[in-house]
């Protein structure tokens, strides 16, 4: 282990060229490309284990700022016709990354990716975060905040899960330490930073698909590694009577987000799983889909659960004053003026 921590400071110094401010991580095994980007990551910011993740942005802010603001529509073509924001624009995941690349360094002071539900901007949001464009933030709940008309999939969403009396509190244990998962770099030759914007790119093109980088139903996983991400609060939450001390589906194991930050590789990072899916649920779908899109960045074959909490147990959101803020409202919905056509 110590000629581990030999190598991890060499890499350091040679990408970072001074150790101020980098603690190498205490990795198992070999130090391979997932090390090698993960060392940058938590050298440069470490954007997923901080409190700007998701980097989301409320309705009443873009409203305010549509001159301001660069808004990109990631809905079908149909779902844009039908009606969107006043000067939003509407891309397709396809073109995304190339068109922020383009766009990034304009005057615009942010970048908000607009989706159906907040789930998909999230996402792409987070991965282009990841990439170093610092302006791109996701529409908090996506385009169901800026109108009812809009909100369909949201309000079918909210409610608690039908076999919640199965849920439970118990604290299920953390797998051991395991190695890094295995990837190749698509340039093993070019900067690590390079490389990860290669990957990224990929990552984008390849979209939000159902079963993959998402699932809606827990109900019909089968050996997943099922995380549940938030405050202690979340996972400890439960109301009193008839739902008292039904927490979350069994074998749910419990990370905590701010400010602990299991994620980190000074954490548990290392507890996930390489060889297996990993299905993440946190308080409305958009933190896990954060952190999904950094676990599959590091090639962790992980997925979110959309609307995560508002869809397990949404009475109980609604009975925790630190929970409620994360759980969609009525007052969310701001039924703000849109354009229909193009």
């Amino acid at each position: 282990m110590k000629n581990l921590y030999k190598l991890l400071v060499t890499s350091a110094l040679i990408f970072y060229g001074c150790l101020e401010d980098i603690t190498p991580p205490p990795f198992t095994g070999e130090l391979n490309t997932t090390a090698e980007m993960l060392l940058y990551f938590e050298s440069n910011g470490d954007f997923i284990n901080s409190n700007s993740a998701p980097p989301l942005v409320d309705a009443e802010e873009v409203n305010n700022n549509l001159n301001n603001y660069l808004i990109i529509d990631l809905r079908t073509n149909d779902e844009f016709l039908a009606g969107h924001i006043p000067n939003s624009i509407n891309k397709s995941s396809d073109s995304l990354y190339s068109f922020i690349e383009a766009h990034h360094d304009s005057s615009y002071l942010k970048i908000i990716l607009v989706s159906k539900n907040g789930q998909a901007s999230a996402y792409y949001a987070s991965l282009l975060q990841l990439a170093g464009f610092d302006k791109v933030h996701s529409l908090n709940f996506g385009i169901a905040s800026w109108h009812i008309d809009f909100a369909v999939d949201w309000l079918n969403a909210i409610g608690d899960a039908q076999n919640i009396t199965s849920y439970t509190n118990y604290q299920f244990p953390k797998n051991d330490l395991t190695d890094l998962p295995q990837i190749t770099l698509q340039n093993s030759n070019s900067p690590i930073e390079e490389n990860i914007k290669l990957r990224i790119k990929d990552i984008i093109k390849a979209g939000f698909n159902t079963n993959k980088e998402y699932i809606v139903d827990l109900n019909i996983i089968i050996d997943d590694y099922l995380i549940c991400y938030g405050k202690a609060s979340f996972y400890g939450a439960r109301l009193n009577g008839v739902f008292g001390g039904l927490g979350h589906p069994l074998g749910t194991i419990s990370y905590e987000d701010s400010p602990f930050y299991h994620f980190r590789s000074t954490n548990y990072l290392q507890t996930l799983p390489n060889n297996k899916q990993i299905t993440v649920y946190s308080y409305n779908g958009q933190l896990s889909a954060s952190l999904v899109a950094y676990l599959r960045v590091l090639g962790y074959n992980a997925r979110t659960h959309l609307f995560g909490g508002n869809t397990l147990f949404y009475s109980r959101m609604l009975d925790n004053t630190e929970l409620i803020d994360y759980a969609l409202l009525q007052s969310d919905i701001k039924n703000f003026e849109y354009i229909t056509g193009n």
